[in-house]
Protein backbone atom coordinates (compact mmCIF):
# COMPACT_ATOMS: atom_id res chain seq x y z
CA UNK A 1 0.00 0.00 0.00
CA UNK A 2 1.38 3.34 -1.09
CA UNK A 3 0.93 6.50 0.98
CA UNK A 4 0.90 10.00 -0.50
CA UNK A 5 1.53 12.93 1.83
CA UNK A 6 1.59 16.57 0.74
CA UNK A 7 2.78 19.93 2.01
CA UNK A 8 1.50 23.34 0.84
CA UNK A 9 4.03 25.98 1.68
CA UNK A 10 5.31 29.43 0.83
CA UNK A 11 8.81 30.73 1.55
CA UNK A 12 9.26 28.62 4.66
CA UNK A 13 12.02 26.42 3.33
CA UNK A 14 13.79 25.82 6.66
CA UNK A 15 10.64 24.69 8.45
CA UNK A 16 9.49 22.67 5.44
CA UNK A 17 12.74 20.72 5.14
CA UNK A 18 12.76 19.87 8.84
CA UNK A 19 9.14 18.75 8.67
CA UNK A 20 9.76 16.66 5.55
CA UNK A 21 12.90 15.12 7.03
CA UNK A 22 11.11 14.11 10.23
CA UNK A 23 8.72 11.96 8.20
CA UNK A 24 11.36 10.61 5.81
CA UNK A 25 13.75 9.62 8.60
CA UNK A 26 11.04 7.85 10.61
CA UNK A 27 9.25 5.98 7.82
CA UNK A 28 9.61 2.21 7.66
CA UNK A 29 9.24 1.93 3.87
CA UNK A 30 9.96 5.13 1.96
CA UNK A 31 9.80 3.26 -1.34
CA UNK A 32 6.04 3.15 -0.78
CA UNK A 33 5.60 6.74 0.36
CA UNK A 34 5.05 9.57 -2.11
CA UNK A 35 6.18 12.90 -0.67
CA UNK A 36 4.69 15.89 -2.49
CA UNK A 37 5.45 19.60 -2.06
CA UNK A 38 3.46 22.27 -3.89
CA UNK A 39 4.44 25.94 -3.90
CA UNK A 40 3.63 29.16 -5.76
CA UNK A 41 5.13 30.09 -9.15
CA UNK A 42 7.05 33.00 -7.61
CA UNK A 43 8.40 30.97 -4.67
CA UNK A 44 11.88 30.13 -5.93
CA UNK A 45 13.14 29.65 -2.36
CA UNK A 46 10.92 26.63 -1.75
CA UNK A 47 11.41 25.07 -5.16
CA UNK A 48 15.20 25.30 -4.96
CA UNK A 49 15.31 23.95 -1.39
CA UNK A 50 13.19 20.92 -2.28
CA UNK A 51 15.17 20.35 -5.47
CA UNK A 52 18.43 20.20 -3.49
CA UNK A 53 17.08 17.96 -0.73
CA UNK A 54 15.38 15.59 -3.17
CA UNK A 55 18.82 14.77 -4.58
CA UNK A 56 19.99 13.73 -1.11
CA UNK A 57 17.05 11.76 0.28
CA UNK A 58 17.56 8.89 -2.17
CA UNK A 59 19.86 7.41 0.50
CA UNK A 60 16.67 6.77 2.49
CA UNK A 61 14.80 5.43 -0.56
CA UNK A 62 12.67 8.57 -0.54
CA UNK A 63 11.41 10.59 -3.49
CA UNK A 64 9.92 14.09 -3.35
CA UNK A 65 7.61 15.42 -6.06
CA UNK A 66 8.31 19.14 -6.41
CA UNK A 67 5.17 20.76 -7.84
CA UNK A 68 4.37 24.37 -8.72
CA UNK A 69 0.80 25.69 -8.85
CA UNK A 70 -0.52 27.57 -11.87
CA UNK A 71 -0.82 30.75 -9.79
CA UNK A 72 -0.72 32.01 -6.22
CA UNK A 73 -4.02 31.22 -4.50
CA UNK A 74 -2.99 32.28 -0.99
CA UNK A 75 -4.16 31.14 2.41
CA UNK A 76 -7.77 31.95 1.51
CA UNK A 77 -7.85 29.14 -1.07
CA UNK A 78 -5.56 26.43 0.25
CA UNK A 79 -7.96 23.85 -1.18
CA UNK A 80 -6.78 24.79 -4.67
CA UNK A 81 -3.29 23.45 -3.93
CA UNK A 82 -4.78 20.28 -2.46
CA UNK A 83 -7.01 19.70 -5.47
CA UNK A 84 -4.08 20.19 -7.85
CA UNK A 85 -2.23 17.47 -5.96
CA UNK A 86 -5.41 15.39 -5.98
CA UNK A 87 -5.17 15.17 -9.76
CA UNK A 88 -1.68 13.67 -9.70
CA UNK A 89 -1.12 11.72 -6.45
CA UNK A 90 -0.47 8.02 -7.03
CA UNK A 91 -0.95 6.59 -3.55
CA UNK A 92 -3.79 4.64 -2.01
CA UNK A 93 -4.43 7.62 0.26
CA UNK A 94 -3.50 11.28 0.54
CA UNK A 95 -2.61 13.16 3.73
CA UNK A 96 -2.48 16.94 4.01
CA UNK A 97 0.40 18.10 6.17
CA UNK A 98 1.70 21.49 7.37
CA UNK A 99 5.24 22.83 7.34
CA UNK A 100 4.97 23.46 11.10
CA UNK A 101 4.52 19.77 11.95
CA UNK A 102 7.25 17.41 13.17
CA UNK A 103 6.74 13.63 13.06
CA UNK A 104 7.75 11.84 16.27
CA UNK A 105 7.19 8.10 15.94
CA UNK A 106 9.09 5.46 14.01
CA UNK A 107 7.08 3.48 11.48
CA UNK A 108 4.28 6.03 11.15
CA UNK A 109 3.68 4.86 7.58
CA UNK A 110 3.14 1.25 8.67
CA UNK A 111 0.53 2.43 11.20
CA UNK A 112 -1.39 4.03 8.31
CA UNK A 113 -1.08 0.98 6.05
CA UNK A 114 -2.35 -1.37 8.74
CA UNK A 115 -5.46 0.68 9.44
CA UNK A 116 -6.27 1.38 5.78
CA UNK A 117 -5.86 -2.10 4.29
CA UNK A 118 -9.33 -3.38 5.30
CA UNK A 119 -11.04 -0.34 3.73
CA UNK A 120 -9.69 -0.22 0.18
CA UNK A 121 -13.16 -0.49 -1.38
CA UNK A 122 -14.83 1.94 1.02
CA UNK A 123 -14.56 5.73 0.85
CA UNK A 124 -12.93 6.58 4.18
CA UNK A 125 -11.32 9.57 5.81
CA UNK A 126 -8.42 9.54 8.23
CA UNK A 127 -8.02 11.79 11.24
CA UNK A 128 -4.82 12.83 13.01
CA UNK A 129 -4.00 15.28 15.79
CA UNK A 130 -0.79 16.69 17.17
CA UNK A 131 0.26 15.36 20.58
CA UNK A 132 -0.11 18.94 21.79
CA UNK A 133 -3.68 19.13 20.44
CA UNK A 134 -5.30 16.05 21.98
CA UNK A 135 -7.17 18.33 24.36
CA UNK A 136 -9.33 19.49 21.44
CA UNK A 137 -10.99 16.09 21.25
CA UNK A 138 -11.08 16.21 17.45
CA UNK A 139 -8.81 15.71 14.48
CA UNK A 140 -6.72 18.65 13.28
CA UNK A 141 -5.12 16.96 10.27
CA UNK A 142 -6.94 14.77 7.79
CA UNK A 143 -6.44 12.45 4.88
CA UNK A 144 -8.63 10.56 2.46
CA UNK A 145 -8.22 7.20 0.80
CA UNK A 146 -8.20 6.66 -2.94
CA UNK A 147 -11.84 5.55 -3.04
CA UNK A 148 -12.97 8.79 -1.34
CA UNK A 149 -11.19 10.80 -4.02
CA UNK A 150 -12.58 8.65 -6.82
CA UNK A 151 -16.10 9.29 -5.52
CA UNK A 152 -15.88 13.04 -4.89
CA UNK A 153 -13.29 13.93 -7.56
CA UNK A 154 -11.66 16.44 -5.21
CA UNK A 155 -9.72 16.65 -1.97
CA UNK A 156 -11.56 19.56 -0.39
CA UNK A 157 -14.19 22.20 -1.08
CA UNK A 158 -12.61 24.94 1.03
CA UNK A 159 -9.37 25.83 2.76
CA UNK A 160 -10.47 24.46 6.16
CA UNK A 161 -10.00 20.90 4.95
CA UNK A 162 -9.99 19.33 8.41
CA UNK A 163 -13.38 20.88 9.22
CA UNK A 164 -14.75 20.20 5.73
CA UNK A 165 -13.95 16.49 5.68
CA UNK A 166 -14.86 16.08 9.34
CA UNK A 167 -18.28 17.63 8.66
CA UNK A 168 -18.83 15.28 5.72
CA UNK A 169 -17.90 12.30 7.86
CA UNK A 170 -20.20 13.42 10.67
CA UNK A 171 -23.18 13.95 8.35
CA UNK A 172 -22.56 10.56 6.73
CA UNK A 173 -22.13 8.86 10.09
CA UNK A 174 -18.59 7.74 9.21
CA UNK A 175 -16.00 7.99 11.97
CA UNK A 176 -12.39 8.70 11.02
CA UNK A 177 -9.77 6.00 10.88
CA UNK A 178 -7.21 6.92 13.57
CA UNK A 179 -3.74 5.50 12.94
CA UNK A 180 -1.15 6.01 15.64
CA UNK A 181 0.86 8.81 14.07
CA UNK A 182 2.50 10.98 16.71
CA UNK A 183 3.47 14.49 15.71
CA UNK A 184 3.77 17.92 17.26
CA UNK A 185 2.08 20.94 15.68
CA UNK A 186 4.14 24.09 16.26
CA UNK A 187 1.43 26.56 15.28
CA UNK A 188 2.53 29.97 14.10
CA UNK A 189 1.69 32.78 16.46
CA UNK A 190 0.97 30.50 19.43
CA UNK A 191 2.90 31.62 22.50
CA UNK A 192 3.26 28.20 24.13
CA UNK A 193 3.19 24.63 22.84
CA UNK A 194 3.06 21.97 25.54
CA UNK A 195 2.92 18.18 25.34
CA UNK A 196 4.02 15.03 27.14
CA UNK A 197 5.73 12.06 25.54
CA UNK A 198 7.61 9.09 27.03
CA UNK A 199 7.05 10.43 30.54
CA UNK A 200 8.72 13.72 29.67
CA UNK A 201 7.04 17.13 29.52
CA UNK A 202 7.96 19.49 26.69
CA UNK A 203 7.31 23.23 26.66
CA UNK A 204 8.25 25.43 23.73
CA UNK A 205 6.87 28.29 21.68
CA UNK A 206 5.07 28.20 18.37
CA UNK A 207 6.78 29.35 15.20
CA UNK A 208 6.93 33.10 14.45
CA UNK A 209 3.95 34.80 12.82
CA UNK A 210 5.01 35.50 9.24
CA UNK A 211 1.86 37.38 8.23
CA UNK A 212 0.46 34.83 5.78
CA UNK A 213 -2.82 34.68 7.66
CA UNK A 214 -3.13 31.39 9.50
CA UNK A 215 -4.77 30.75 12.85
CA UNK A 216 -3.89 31.87 15.55
CA UNK A 217 -1.81 34.63 13.96
CA UNK A 218 -2.55 38.32 14.53
CA UNK A 219 -4.18 38.79 11.12
CA UNK A 220 -6.04 35.58 10.21
CA UNK A 221 -7.52 35.61 6.72
CA UNK A 222 -11.03 34.24 6.16
CA UNK A 223 -11.61 31.46 3.62
CA UNK A 224 -12.87 32.40 0.17
CA UNK A 225 -15.46 29.61 0.38
CA UNK A 226 -17.02 27.85 3.35
CA UNK A 227 -19.66 25.16 3.78
CA UNK A 228 -21.45 26.27 6.96
CA UNK A 229 -22.90 29.82 7.17
CA UNK A 230 -23.87 29.22 10.79
CA UNK A 231 -20.27 29.05 12.03
CA UNK A 232 -19.31 32.66 11.28
CA UNK A 233 -20.20 35.60 9.04
CA UNK A 234 -18.24 38.16 7.03
CA UNK A 235 -18.53 40.09 3.78
CA UNK A 236 -15.79 38.13 2.01
CA UNK A 237 -16.57 34.41 2.28
CA UNK A 238 -18.85 32.85 -0.35
CA UNK A 239 -21.10 30.53 1.65
CA UNK A 240 -23.39 29.76 -1.30
CA UNK A 241 -20.66 28.19 -3.43
CA UNK A 242 -19.09 26.66 -0.33
CA UNK A 243 -22.29 24.88 0.66
CA UNK A 244 -22.89 23.80 -2.94
CA UNK A 245 -19.52 22.05 -3.00
CA UNK A 246 -20.24 20.38 0.33
CA UNK A 247 -23.70 19.21 -0.72
CA UNK A 248 -22.34 17.78 -3.98
CA UNK A 249 -19.65 15.81 -2.16
CA UNK A 250 -22.15 14.58 0.42
CA UNK A 251 -24.53 13.39 -2.30
CA UNK A 252 -21.79 11.46 -4.11
CA UNK A 253 -20.55 9.82 -0.92
CA UNK A 254 -24.07 8.94 0.22
CA UNK A 255 -24.78 7.28 -3.13
CA UNK A 256 -21.50 5.38 -2.85
CA UNK A 257 -22.49 3.96 0.52
CA UNK A 258 -26.00 3.19 -0.66
CA UNK A 259 -24.50 0.92 -3.32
Amino acid sequence: MKISIMWMTRKRSHELIYSLSSFIMRAKDNSNVEYIVISDPDDEETYEAVDKVSRMCFVDDANIENLVSDKRYGYEELEQYQNIVGEVFTGDCLFIMNDDVVCLNEGWDEEIRNILKPHVEDARWIGLAGVNENWKGSTTFVGINRKWYEVTKRVSGNRATDGYIMALGKKLGIDPLRPKVEMVHLQRGRETVTFERNNKRYITGGLPDDGLGGYPTKSPKPPKYYHDPNEFTNDYTDFVEGKKRFDNDFKKLKEHYAE
